[in-house]
């Protein structure tokens, strides 16, 4: 059976040509297969090529993005940010930015979202008038509007399509335009919330026709990679809330429906709005029961997407929904949920914002402070190098290391000698001592590792209470006394100073790599050497 074009792998040439591939792959709905190209590239430029590594993030950030992935993309597209402000690439910064502006906004970090959308468009204003200026401007709008203020959100989205208009070539005012529906659609819902019936509709029609007679015309495209099938489910479902306000139920069940047909399977934030659009309808019929549940599916398909702004929504709408039965106390609950949930936001937004904004208001500054960003963007790669709970290196540093040291070990014919360190019988230390105990022991012992090994070697966390070192340029008869004095120390460090009782040993196997070695077969020779070291050692004892 042939492989499916959504998990296929495709054949990789240069950066621009794998990146332009996985954006091609978004627009054909295969995300996975766009995620698999960019991972690929990202793995291959990781302290090689700075920039092609913000690139890559900045896509992967995008992947994740269009499949609900909120909070990673946003560190992600963070990450893509500091980069590329680092390099002073200021049309690689704006795209991220973009990115990072909208994830915050569904996030419910509205004022994080406000100020990167805002950085962003002064980064544009230094640019020629392009596709990204519209973007900037259009996420602008939004996060103006999800932050409560829908005539800033509306005006910015009208800078947007002036912009989309002065383009060359031009580009699609569709998803601007779109967007303003939204936006007139929430400022009637915030209006009913507080009145109690919705006003004029005049607006939200215009806008509407517009949308539909760019869709005739061959003109309703998105300006992102991936979200063609997106807009298509938005157009539906607004329909069908237009037409429920207007009285027009029948129209609106079959746009609520064909809404819910064109949803991909793969839950997104969508599949939460179209279940808002069913509850509008329920209302209007005043079926009170599926309104309770599809707005209870919408709260929870919302957060199963880490999509807080449509959460929040659904507890409103809910109150609503009691209220208008005169079940108060089930309305005062939703309300007071709704208040819980907000602060959650706020309190988790805390740290991210701050970093945003020593971020803006520093790196700007002076060459003291990109030296400082350049220091961030260091930290992030060290981070991700680094065994968390121990500070030595992690599984994905030796990989990295060992990898390039197998491709030049025939080259080069310079030895290179692994190590595996098993910590012996550590699961009774666990059962018998807590996990606690555990932890200080691995930390211990990378301690007594890291003092014992020369300059140059490297040792490593590799998995659980396994740990690996790579001795360069050092045959196995030489890495041998290395070895010897880390056992003779965890052999002789007081461990009854952590807990009474406790006593410690390792087993260490050495390997000498081989030409022609791959990463596995050379840790599986020291994997084996180090079991034969435990069985011997379990034999004399």
């Amino acid at each position: 059976m042939a492989a499916d074009a959504s998990t296929r792998p495709l054949p990789l040439s240069s950066p621009d040509e794998a990146l332009a591939a996985a954006y091609a792959a978004l627009d054909d709905g295969h995300v996975q297969a766009a995620r698999n190209i960019v991972q690929a590239v990202l793995k291959n430029a990781q302290g090689v090529d700075l920039h092609v590594e913000a690139r890559a993030l900045s896509c992967l950030a995008h992947c994740d993005r269009v499949t609900s992935r909120l909070r990673r993309a946003a560190e992600t597209s963070r990450r893509a940010a500091q980069i590329f402000e680092q390099l002073r690439d200021t049309q690689g910064e704006a795209n991220a930015l973009t990115t990072l502006a909208h994830v915050c906004m569904l996030l419910g970090r509205n004022a994080e979202a406000v100020e990167a959308a805002l950085l962003c468009v002064r980064l544009c204003d230094k640019l020629p008038l392009q596709a990204q200026t519209v973007l900037a401007h259009n996420c602008l709008g939004l996060a103006c509007s999800w932050s409560g203020d829908h005539d800033r959100g509306d005006a910015s989205l009208e800078l947007a399509i002036q912009a989309a208009r002065r383009c060359v070539p031009p580009v699609s005012i569709y998803q601007p335009r779109l967007n303003q529906v939204w936006i007139e659609a929430s400022r009637l819902l915030d209006e009913r919330y507080q009145s109690g019936r919705i006003a004029s509709l005049a607006r939200l029609e215009s806008l509407m026709r517009e949308c539909r007679e760019l869709e005739l015309a061959g003109n309703g495209l998105a300006v992102l990679p991936g979200l063609q099938t997106m807009a298509k489910t938005i157009s539906l479902a607004s329909s069908g809330v237009l037409a429920t306000w207007q009285g027009d139920l029948a129209a609106a069940r079959l746009a609520i429906d064909a809404a819910a047909r064109s949803l991909t399977g793969t839950m997104t934030w969508l599949d939460s709005f179209v279940r808002w659009c069913a509850a509008e309808l329920a209302m209007a019929q005043r079926d009170w029961e599926t309104a309770e549940r599809e707005l209870i599916e919408m709260r929870e398909m919302a957060l199963a997407v880490e999509h807080e702004q449509l959460a929040c929504r659904a507890h409103l709408v809910l109150a609503q929904v009691f209220e208008l039965q005169g079940k108060h106390v089930l309305a005062q609950r939703e309300h007071r949920a709704l208040r819980r949930r907000e602060q959650r936001v706020v309190t988790e937004g805390m740290s991210s914002r701050e970093s945003m904004v020593a971020w803006q208001l520093g790196a700007r500054q002076s060459e003291r402070h990109l030296q400082q960003a350049l220091v961030v963007s260091k930290q992030f790669e060290r981070w991700s190098l680094e065994d968390a709970l121990t500070g030595l290196a992690n599984r994905r540093h030796v990989e990295q290391q060992l990898a390039g040291r197998l491709q030049t070990l025939q080259a080069e014919q310079r030895p290179l000698t692994v190590a595996m360190v098993d910590v012996d019988k550590f699961k009774s230390v666990n059962d018998r001592f807590t996990h606690s105990i555990g932890d200080r022991v691995l930390k211990t012992i990378a301690a007594l590792m890291a003092s014992q090994v020369r300059d140059g070697d490297l040792p490593a966390r590799w998995a659980g209470d396994e740990f690996v070192i790579l001795f360069p340029d050092t045959t196995e008869d030489e890495a041998r006394p290395v070895c010897e004095r880390i056992r003779a120390a965890v052999s002789g460090f007081d461990w009854e100073s952590i807990a009474p009782g406790l006593r410690l040993s390792v087993s260490i196997g050495l390997g000498e790599a081989r030409e022609g070695d791959t990463i596995e077969s050379a840790l599986h020779r020291s994997d084996a050497s180090m079991y034969r070291v435990k069985s011997a050692e379990s034999t004399h004892a």
